[in-house]
């Protein structure tokens, strides 16, 4: 599909671009995203990608608003409280830019099947979770249906973002192998009770943005085989290389983990 006038206007500072130009913003318009999550790190995360011209954006998430939200989830304010992420978000990104198809899911990612029949219909995947039962879930699936995965995670002070090329580079599971449904649940809750500074979400969300913007377009680096951490409170950035385990049980090949 070609750009309408609007949308050259739009999006004319980012077509400007010499590496973006015309040609890149009708990629952008032609790609689809499903983000899991419309909480901290789903809201920029979804909001760059609206206004930057993204075509289709899914949004997962059975959530409601609470007051406790507020503090770092921009898409929503205070008479928000009560209603559906989902339905809010959408609303608010149509009226950001009614040019891109926004479809949303209230619903919680519990169950392989559920997801599966979700992210099939998108390019891609972004994870935008807080919680490890349901980033294994995303990753298992992602991986199982070849789908590059963009993670974001937070806490405190700190942010970290990974890419996954299925089959190419490591998943999530070859960083942090999942272990026991307890321990899984146990390492949930302390995370979400330890805290998180709003700036860090909104930060971590517009990187895990770029690196999905970037691999649309084609330039620069991603953090394909790579874990980048941000420690705001010493405003340092740094890049963890990783490796790609052959008898992981979520994309190692089927040698590889029979003969473990």
């Amino acid at each position: 599909m070609l750009l309408s006038k609007e949308e050259l206007e739009r999006y004319s500072r980012q077509i400007a671009i010499d590496k973006i130009g015309i040609e890149g913003q009708n990629k952008l318009k032609n790609f689809s995203v499903v983000v899991a999550g419309a909480g901290g790190l789903g809201n920029p995360i979804s909001l760059y990608l609206a206004a930057s011209g993204v075509g289709k954006i899914g949004i997962v998430d059975g959530d409601k608003v609470s007051l406790s939200n507020l503090g770092r989830q921009i898409l929503y304010n205070t008479r928000d409280i009560g209603k559906e992420k989902v339905l809010l978000a959408k609303e608010r990104l149509v009226s950001l830019n009614p040019n891109i198809k926004i479809e949303i899911y209230d619903t919680w990612l519990t169950e392989e099947g559920t997801a599966s029949q979700i992210f099939k219909k998108y390019d891609a995947v972004i994870d935008a979770t807080d919680n490890f039962e349901t980033r294994y879930l995303i990753n298992k699936t992602a991986v199982k249906l070849n789908k590059p995965l963009f993670i974001g995670a937070v806490g405190r002070f700190v942010g970290q973002v990974m890419s996954v090329l299925p089959g190419k580079t490591a998943c999530f599971n070859c960083v942090f192998p999942e272990k026991d449904r307890e321990v899984i649940q146990l390492m949930t809750e302390r995370n979400l009770s330890l805290g998180v500074m709003g700036t860090i979400v909104g930060i971590t969300g517009s990187i895990v943005a770029n690196e999905t913007i970037k691999y649309v377009l084609g330039m620069g680096n991603n953090l394909f085989d790579k874990l980048l951490i941000f420690d705001s409170l010493n405003n340092d950035f740094s890049i963890i290389n990783l490796e790609r385990n052959p008898g992981c049980k979520v994309c190692g090949s089927t040698d590889d983990k029979a003969g473990r």
